[in-house]
């Protein structure tokens, strides 16, 4: 697969610009902080300060990478807001979207900016992949690199969540649990995961069994969630005008 340069000149200058807007700063931990995210159902994650200091280095390494790799161009920006009606947007693999092997857009939720970091997360650790993917790989593989990607977002929007006060989520705080009680792989096949396209479809369907225990996980530990909506299919395409025959009209 090539590999197209970062346009220079002006390009460079428009990432500046989009950065200086998404205002990231990495200010370093309050040691008063309650590291933890509470579910609905009352659980909690907790986190003590040297795992926190860890993800937040992570974070770093992932955002110089977004700013210094010569390799893409990543156009950020923010978004409408998210609604608990419609999270759609807010799912990382839906608000960050690669145009080619080195131009993605991402754009975070307008009233999700505290979390910028975890978005940035998961647009570096998907542009790896689409430069490395290859399409013959089969589907287990590909929702098994995806967990490790989305599992990258997870750890940023602890951070905004714990650190830089970002405001509960449920359909993003879900993330977050589902990851620790061992059920990503089927949350993603269940929510139509964009980035492993018809796969999350073909995966679901081979584990049926993980699809079933992850629903029912999730009616209890967030019960206002509801049931995932099925995942459009994309519009059948339209069949093309039959051609004329010779001599005909």
């Amino acid at each position: 697969m090539s590999r197209a340069a970062r346009p220079a000149g002006p390009g460079v200058a428009r990432l500046a610009v989009l950065v200086g807007l998404s205002a990231v700063v990495f200010p370093r931990p309050a040691a008063a902080q309650d590291y933890f995210v509470m579910s609905p159902a009352g659980d909690s994650i907790g986190f003590e300060l040297a795992g926190l200091r860890t993800m937040l280095e992570q974070a770093r390494i992932l955002y110089d990478d977004l700013v210094e790799d010569p390799r893409v161009l990543y156009v950020l920006g923010f978004g409408p807001p998210a609604t608990a009606v419609e999270p759609e947007p807010a799912y990382p693999w839906n608000a960050v979207r690669p145009t080619s092997d080195s131009t993605v857009n991402v754009v975070t939720p307008g009233n999700l900016r505290e979390a910028d970091r975890a978005y940035h997360n998961y647009a570096v650790m998907r542009m790896r992949e689409v430069r490395g993917e290859d399409p013959d790989d089969p589907c287990d593989d590909l929702v098994e690199r995806e967990q490790a990607v989305l599992s990258n977002f997870v750890d940023g929007w602890i951070l905004a969540r714990t650190l830089f006060g970002g405001p509960p989520y449920a359909p993003l705080d879900e993330l977050a649990f589902a990851r620790r009680a061992g059920h990503l792989p089927a949350l993603l096949a269940a929510r139509g995961d964009a980035s492993v396209g018809a796969c999350a479809a073909v995966w679901a369907e081979e584990h049926p069994e993980a699809i079933e225990a992850y629903l029912a996980w999730r009616d209890e530990a967030f019960p206002e969630l509801g049931a995932p909506a099925e995942p459009e299919e994309p519009p059948a395409a339209e069949e093309a005008p039959a051609e004329p025959e010779e001599g005909g009209t």
